[in-house]
Order: C-alpha cells, then sequence, then structure tokens
C-alpha cells in the first residue's frame, strides 16, 4: 500500500537536509556518488574542512602521500551536493591535467579548464585554472568579474604563497614590486569572500612567517594572528625560525584552529594499504667514441656565442632546447640539427627569423609556448654569407655524425634494464611492466624501434602516450576501452573524447601491454599503480616532474615497492654531477644500487618529495643561466658543483628549520588521533548501510506511488532496482545503491 504524500516527503528531506560537519550522514552521500574508498584520514580532514568553510576556509596540510586531492574531492563533492554553484580549483599549470583526471575517474566530476580569454565565470560547475593565469591581470579580472564562488581550492599553496618577505614589509603591509607578489596579491584580491581551501605538505618552508602569510588566506578577519609585526614580536624568535620560549603551546591552539595535519605514521594503520618504499637502479654507461666525438663537437658548437643560427629574440630559448635534446637521444638531435640546417639555408637566401626552429622546440619537447619567455637583445648586423655556409657545412657533418650511430650505448643500456625487469616479472617478483619517461617525441620513436627490434618486445606489447594520441594504434585502444568499459557508462558518465583516450591508452596498458613509453604529458595525471618500475630514460632539470613521474606509480594503491630506473653516462661531469644532486642532496629516488644491487646511497631523509618541493625549486632555473652562460664544458662542470653545494647548504638549513617548527603543525596527539581515525573507521560500514537503506526506502516509496512495477537483486553487496516502463517511467530504469563504482 502507497505510503502518505507527507511520510514520502519527510523521508526524502530528511535524506538531502544540510547536518553538521561532524554527522557521518553529511558527507557519505559524496563518498557513495564517488568511486573511492576513502580511509579514515581522509574524512577526518573532510570533516574539518566542512566545519571551517563557512567561517573563511581551512588549511590542510597532511604529509605527502596521504590524498591530499581526495579529501579535496570529497569536499568539493559535497558541496556540489548541497547545491554550490560555482567552484574553483587554483593549481600548478603542469597539474591540471592531474586534477582534472582525478576529478573525474574518482568523484565523476568533470571540470572546466579556462585560461587566456577568459573573461568571467558565469556558468556553474568547478573551475580549474593554472596559478600563472589566475595571478595575471587577465585571470585576476576575470576571476573577479565572476559571480563569485562558494569555495577556491589553491593546490601546492606554500609555492603560491611562499616568500614572505616578497610580498609584505617587516609590518604586514603589501608589496607589489616584485612578480611574485603582484601574483600572489592579484589571487587574494579578486578572491575576497571566497572561502579557500588550501593544500600543502609544508605549510613551514623556511620561516615561521610563511605560516602567518598562508593563514591570511583562510581566517580574513585577521584576530588570529594578527598583522606579521604583530605575530613576529608575540610568537618568532629573533630569526623566525623558532618559537618564542613560553609560546609554543598557545600558537600550537591558534594554529590548529584553521590547520590540519596527519603524518604517515599515524595514518599507517588505519589504511587499506600501507605505504611502499621506493628505490632506484642506477645503470651507467660510457659513450663510444663516435658518440663522444658528436656530444664534444656540438656542445663546443653550442657554447660558441659568435654561431649564425643562435641569433635572435630567442637565442637563448633554442640554446637550452638544444642541449635538453642532446642529453635525450642522437635521435632526437640528429632532427634538431636538420631543423637547423633548414634555418641557415634560409638565412643564406635572406630569409631569417627563428619561428621554425622554436616551434619546432615546443611540438618535439611538447612546450607551452610562454608570452613571456625573456628574449635577447639584438646582436648587429647579420653574418657574411661565407659565415653562414661555413657553419651550415658544420651543421650536417654533425647530422651525418649522428645518423652514422645506429643505435647507442644509452638505449642499449635500457635494453638491459627493460630485460631485467621482465625477467623479474616471470620471477613473481614483479608486476612485468614498465613506464619510460622521455621529454622528446623524436626519442619516444626511437625507443620504441630499439624495443621492438632487440626482440624483448612486439609492436602490439607498446603503449605510447603524448599530449596528443592521434594515431591508428589509440584509434585502436579508444575502440577497445569504449568496447570493454565505456558501453557499461550512462550518458552522464561518458567523458570527452580527450579523457576518454586517456583512459583508453591507461587501460591498453593495463590489460594488454607490458611497455609505456610517455611524453611529460603522460607525467601529468596518470594512475599506473599496476606498474611498478619506471625508468627515466632522460632527466628534466625540475625536481618537481620528475616526482610527478615517480608519482604515476609510487602512489596509494600500489602494491608492490617502486623501482626507478636511470641510465647515466658516467663520462659526462656536468649530467653526473646534475645526477649527484637529484640523487644525493634531494634524495629524489631513496636509496640507489646500481646494475648489481650494490649500494650507492642510502637515503637518509624521511620524506624527499617535500625536498624536492621547498629546496629543489630554482633548480632549474639555476641550471639554465649556467648553460645560457657558460662558455666551455668546465665552465659548466664547476658552475653544476657549486650549485650542488649550495643545494647541500639550503637542505641542511631546511632540515634545521624543520626540526624546531615541526611540533607546532603536527599538533595532534598520536593517541587521540588513533582515537578519532578508530571512530570513523569502526563507525563508517554502518553510516553508509544506514544512508543506503535511507535512500533505498525513499526510492521504492515513490515506485509505490506511482504504480510502477519494480523488481530488486542484490548483487556484490549492492542492490539492483530494475523498474518496468510505466506511465510515469515510459522507458522504464535501472539503479544500483552501495558500494562505489570502479575507478575508470
Amino acid at each position: 500500500m502507497p505510503s502518505h504524500p507527507v511520510t514520502r516527503r519527510f523521508f526524502a528531506e530528511d535524506l538531502v537536509r544540510l547536518r553538521r560537519a561532524d554527522e557521518q550522514q553529511r558527507w557519505v552521500a559524496s563518498q557513495r556518488a564517488g568511486r573511492i574508498d576513502p580511509n579514515p584520514h581522509q574524512i577526518d580532514a573532510v570533516i574539518f574542512a566542512l566545519q571551517r568553510i563557512p567561517q573563511g576556509g581551512c588549511i590542510l596540510a597532511d604529509e605527502v602521500g596521504l590524498g591530499k586531492t581526495i579529501e579535496a574531492g570529497l569536499v568539493i563533492a559535497q558541496l556540489r551536493a548541497e547545491g554550490a554553484a560555482r567552484i574553483l580549483l587554483i593549481t600548478p599549470k603542469p597539474l591540471l591535467g592531474q586534477w582534472k583526471h582525478e576529478l573525474y575517474t574518482l568523484f565523476g566530476i568533470e571540470a572546466l579548464e579556462r585560461g587566456a580569454g577568459t573573461t568571467s565565470f558565469d556558468d556553474a560547475g568547478v573551475y580549474i585554472v593554472g596559478r600563472e593565469w589566475a595571478g595575471s591581470e587577465g585571470g585576476s579580472e576575470a576571476i573577479r568579474n565572476s559571480a563569485g564562488f562558494a569555495l577556491c581550492v589553491i593546490d601546492e599553496a606554500h609555492e603560491l604563497f611562499a616568500g614572505i618577505y616578497k610580498r609584505f614589509d617587516r609590518h604586514g603591509a603589501m608589496k607589489d614590486e616584485s612578480s611574485q607578489a603582484r601574483m600572489a596579491t592579484r589571487v587574494r584580491r579578486a578572491l575576497v569572500g571566497a572561502p579557500m581551501l588550501l593544500l600543502t605538505a609544508t605549510p613551514i618552508q623556511n620561516s615561521l612567517a610563511e605560516l602567518w602569510g598562508l593563514v591570511q588566506y583562510v581566517e580574513p578577519t585577521g584576530a588570529l594572528f594578527g598583522d606579521l609585526g604583530t605575530f613576529r614580536a608575540i610568537f618568532c624568535d629573533t630569526d623566525d625560525r623558532s618559537v618564542r620560549e613560553g609560546q609554543e603551546d598557545e600558537l600550537r591552539r591558534r594554529i590548529g584552529a584553521v590547520c590540519q595535519r596527519t603524518l604517515r605514521r599515524q595514518a599507517q594503520e588505519f589504511m587499506a594499504e600501507p605505504f611502499r618504499r621506493r628505490q632506484a637502479k642506477l645503470f651507467g654507461y660510457r659513450m663510444t667514441a663516435p658518440e663522444r666525438a658528436l656530444y664534444d663537437d656540438v656542445t663546443a658548437y653550442l657554447l660558441d656565442p659568435k654561431t649564425c643560427a643562435f641569433r635572435g629574440s630567442h637565442r637563448r630559448l633554442l640554446l637550452i632546447g638544444f642541449h635538453r635534446r642532446m642529453a635525450s637521444s642522437h635521435r632526437a638531435l640528429a632532427a634538431s640539427l636538420r631543423n637547423v640546417a633548414t634555418r641557415l639555408e634560409g638565412q643564406l637566401r635572406g630569409v631569417l627569423g627563428d619561428g621554425d626552429t622554436i616551434d619546432m622546440f615546443a611540438h618535439d619537447l611538447e612546450l607551452d609556448r610562454d608570452a613571456d619567455e625573456p628574449t635577447d637583445l639584438d646582436e648587429g648586423p647579420p653574418p657574411e654569407a661565407k659565415r653562414i655556409a661555413d657553419e651550415l657545412e658544420r651543421v650536417r657533418g654533425f647530422v651525418a655524425q649522428a645518423d652514422a650511430i645506429g643505435i647507442d650505448s644509452k638505449a642499449h643500456q635500457l635494453v638491459r634494464a627493460i630485460g631485467l625487469v621482465f625477467e623479474r616479472g616471470r620471477e613473481g617478483e614483479g608486476s612485468g611492466k614498465v613506464v619510460i619517461f622521455t621529454e622528446s617525441l623524436a626519442t619516444q620513436d626511437y625507443l620504441r624501434e630499439v624495443l621492438i627490434d632487440s626482440g624483448l618486445v612486439a609492436d602490439g606489447d607498446i603503449t605510447l602516450f603524448r599530449g596528443t594520441n592521434e594515431g591508428p594504434r589509440a584509434r585502436e585502444a579508444l575502440a577497445r576501452w569504449q568496447s570493454e568499459r565505456g558501453d557499461a557508462m550512462t550518458a552522464n558518465q561518458l567523458p570527452s573524447i580527450t579523457v576518454a583516450m586517456r583512459l583508453a591508452l591507461v587501460h591498453e596498458f593495463a590489460t594488454r601491454s607490458s611497455v609505456f613509453i610517455a611524453t611529460e604529458a603522460g607525467a601529468k595525471g596518470l594512475n599506473l599503480q599496476f606498474c611498478d618500475t619506471v625508468v627515466n630514460y632522460d632527466l628534466p632539470w625540475n625536481p618537481q616532474r620528475i616526482e610527478q613521474r615517480i608519482g604515476r606509480c609510487h602512489r596509494y594503491g600500489q602494491l608492490r615497492d617502486v623501482t626507478v630506473i636511470n641510465l647515466l653516462a658516467t663520462d659526462n661531469e656536468a649530467e653526473r654531477l646534475v645526477f649527484d644532486i637529484l640523487s644525493r642532496k634531494l634524495e629524489l629516488f631513496g636509496t640507489v644500487l646500481d646494475a648489481s644491487d650494490a649500494i650507492l646511497h642510502e637515503a637518509g631523509a624521511r620524506a624527499p618529495e617535500t625536498l624536492a618541493s621547498v629546496v629543489g625549486a630554482e633548480l632549474e632555473a639555476h641550471l639554465r643561466r649556467i648553460y645560457e652562460r657558460a662558455r666551455t664544458t668546465d665552465e659548466i662542470a664547476a658552475d653544476v658543483k657549486a650549485l650542488g653545494d649550495r643545494v647541500g647548504e639550503a637542505r641542511e638549513q631546511f632540515e634545521a628549520t624543520y626540526r624546531r617548527t615541526a611540533g607546532i603543525i603536527e599538533s595532534r596527539f598520536d593517541e587521540s588521533v588513533r582515537h578519532a581515525f578508530r571512530t570513523i573507521s569502526n563507525e563508517l560500514a554502518d553510516s553508509l548501510a544506514h544512508f543506503d537503506r535511507a535512500l533505498e526506502d525513499v526510492i521504492v516509496r515513490w515506485l509505490d506511488a506511482i504504480g510502477a512495477s519494480w523488481s530488486r537483486e542484490r548483487i556484490e553487496g549492492r542492490v539492483r532496482l530494475t523498474v518496468e516502463p510505466c506511465a510515469a517511467l515510459p522507458e522504464g530504469a535501472a539503479l544500483v545503491i552501495g558500494e562505489p563504482a570502479p575507478a575508470l
């Protein structure tokens, strides 16, 4: 017998009414709508954030690897379920793809990416923008012109708001003389009135004043810390690196009101899967005589300030692009040299300009052309035709040298390394799968040929992933994915073609191929935790990009320890010194072994990801300057060695600051944390079951009221309701209540 309309309305209203942040039923609906099984520490963070958002926001500062993305995604999903019209996510540009991918695959949220050309955000939705654009004049104006945001999430917030004295004077007044200060100021002013959720694993890097700078964004009244002068006078010792004696408890109490931080050791026992270790294997090699000759000849050419090819407004970008391609592979170098020869031929014909060469680098290295890329001054009149002709012959000679090499020593070491990975897989000691990263499209194609020619794999065993995936193999992978996974989705679940292609290529690697060769685009947003081996065929100068690569496999959900394979020319002093900075000073790779498993470096850092973010943030800029200014290889080696010494000193300084200030933000006692997590863990299953029963009850009451004929079936912990066609539902319906759907 159908229930009374008032009864039906009561149960429906009770299901969706707004609840307190600490009521589990407030956020269980968001969890059910997603495709995740959150851990207790993540739910605890969501409760804290929901409590703070009406008051201005908060800082989630969990240690690296604890899933701040999931925490933010749960908060976003919950606010959307409660009717939030617009939510803004500001992230470093390289992480845009990762955020879009994870919001979609884990929460079914298709974020709308915006950038240059956007003038406002008037439509409802979750928007995602790069922080560089958000901090520009045009971006901040577009944000300010919008109808307002229910929440703004800022990822890697310490990077946007670090450098406290670049943005404020000693008394806390805003300064506008630096680009970093202008960016942070524009973001803050554009988002006046919007609650903020700041995500950072390092709220304190070098100074307690940095924490004051973050708190200004989530505590708009200023009453918690006062102005900067007051904060320093009350809480900071003379150097701002430690807490004034006697103020530790009070500062901890105030920070705890707006900042929550959980450590790995606190969360570990409540996680379904423990954190896995990472280690590196170094496969060293020496260049053959022809390889050495090519390297020396081209290096001397690049360091010559009088070259004809590298003139004009983009000289520095061209030189750096060449160094990167030479470090990638001789195949990538040969392609660059051919392009330079074409440019010199154009100069002989009187056709000047470097656009084609710049575009070639941008395409092969999948770079974003930056309108603010520094340009060089005019270098005077063009060189004489004879100089150009002589240089053209020289470059053609380099091309001939490169073409004569065939498979080089580095590629031979790759084949050896992949063979060992496959052998471990056959013995049950690993997944038998490997991800190979390279910066160059030309190198990607070269490695595919090398591996096929080696006999280790067939063409069908290799998946290629790049920024634009349009070839026949990619289309075949997409068709298979649509057949095997896409057909099971509803119309609302189907992603855009770009997202679907990414999912399809990952699905191919998970189910069919054993080698995944990816360019830098593949380091952004892909979840490859079913693979336990990462190969850096070439190494970016930016430590965070290396961390992104490793993080595709070394992430929560990985069931094995992860091995990172690096290939190093031991007779290249500059390359060896850069690797020393990355592996020893920043400890990006954990413990480093050689090919025979002898230990080369024993890791000592607790969180190398944090070191990469804090200490290594400017490494790429320093290396660029070294290569731009050097005139000999000895100069490069000496400057890189000096840089390594400075990085080591910066690490010591950071670790000393961390030891003095860690207790301030790691404020919750382990036993109280365990109690909170245990309570959440014990009650979670009951809360989800209660929600499922309540939702089913509301639906069934409505079906009975409209006179629909329906059936109920229980499948693997879920309830499936099948509704026959009727007047109210002419096509019938089917829905599933219960456990989240698997990730896409």
